[in-house]
C-alpha cells in the first residue's frame, strides 16, 4: 500500500489522506457558514428587530406596530419607526426583505383610517352640542376626541388641505381663545348699547356668556392684551380701572 509523509513527517497510508481531505471543509463552505451568522452586534439587533416583525405580523396580519409596542421584550414600535426614517440608507437587501412582508413605509392608509374615525366622533358631538369646542380631556363614546382635537389644532399649517377644508364645513374652531374673546367683545357691546356704558357688574350674565367675569379678565391681562384688541375696548369706552 502506498504511503506518504504528513507535514509533520509521520507516514500514513495515501487512503486515509483522501478521506481526510474529503472530510475536510473546503475554505467556500467554512466561508458561506460563518457569513450566515452575522457576529456584528447592529446586524444582530436588526435581525432580532426583523424576527420580532415577522411574529407581530403573524399574528396581527399587518405591519402597523404600535410607536410603544413592546413584542415579548423588544421594543418594536421604536424599531419599526428607525426602519422608516432610516429607509434611504438601508441596504437593498434589508428593504426588500420588508417589502416581502408588507411593511408599511409611510402608514398612509392607516392615518388616514385613523383621522376619518376622529372627524367621525367630531361630528357627532358637533350635531349633539351645536359647536366644535371639545373639552381638553373629553372622549366621545371610547375615542379620546379632546386630544384628537388638539393634534388638529397643533397640525394646522402642515395638515392637508383636504382634512382642513372638511373641519372648516363643520365650523371648527382652530383657536377657541381667539373665539371666545370675539363673544366675550360682542357681548360687551350689547351690554353698551343697552346700558350706556361698560362698567359691568363682577357676576353679570350677558344672556349665557358671564361678561362679568370676562371684563375681569380683560383689565388684568391689560399688558398683555395685543395693541388691536385694546384699541377695539378702548373705541367703545371701555373702563380700565373702576374708582
Amino acid at each position: 500500500m502506498l504511503q506518504i509523509e504528513d507535514i509533520f513527517g509521520n507516514r500514513i497510508n495515501a487512503e486515509n489522506s483522501k478521506v481526510m481531505q474529503s472530510k475536510a471543509p473546503s475554505c467556500a463552505a467554512m466561508k458561506a457558514n460563518t457569513d450566515s451568522q452575522p457576529s456584528n452586534p447592529r446586524e444582530l439587533a436588526w435581525e432580532k428587530g426583523f424576527v420580532a416583525l415577522k411574529q407581530f405580523r403573524a399574528r396581527e396580519k399587518h405591519c402597523r406596530v404600535p410607536r410603544r409596542h413592546q413584542e415579548g421584550a423588544f421594543n418594536l414600535g421604536t424599531w419599526v419607526i428607525n426602519q422608516r426614517n432610516r429607509r434611504a440608507t438601508l441596504s437593498v437587501e434589508r428593504r426588500r426583505r420588508l417589502d416581502a412582508i408588507g411593511f408599511d413605509w409611510t402608514l398612509l392608509p392607516f392615518a388616514r383610517a385613523s383621522w376619518e374615525q376622529g372627524f367621525a366622533a367630531l361630528k357627532q358631538f358637533q350635531s349633539r352640542e351645536g359647536h366644535c369646542r371639545v373639552p381638553r380631556g373629553y372622549e366621545e363614546g371610547s375615542f379620546k376626541l379632546g386630544r384628537w382635537v388638539r393634534r388638529q389644532r397643533n397640525k394646522r399649517k402642515t395638515m392637508s388641505t383636504a382634512f382642513r377644508r372638511q373641519l372648516d364645513a363643520i365650523k371648527f374652531d382652530w383657536n377657541p381663545n381667539e373665539d371666545r374673546w370675539e363673544k366675550g367683545f360682542a357681548a360687551l357691546k350689547q351690554f353698551k348699547a343697552r346700558e350706556k356704558h361698560c362698567r359691568v357688574p363682577r357676576r353679570h350674565q350677558e344672556g349665557a356668556f358671564n361678561l362679568g367675569t370676562w371684563v375681569v379678565n380683560q383689565r388684568n391681562r391689560r399688558t398683555t392684551l395685543s395693541v388691536q384688541r385694546r384699541q377695539q375696548l378702548d373705541a367703545i369706552g371701555f373702563v380700565w380701572r373702576l374708582k
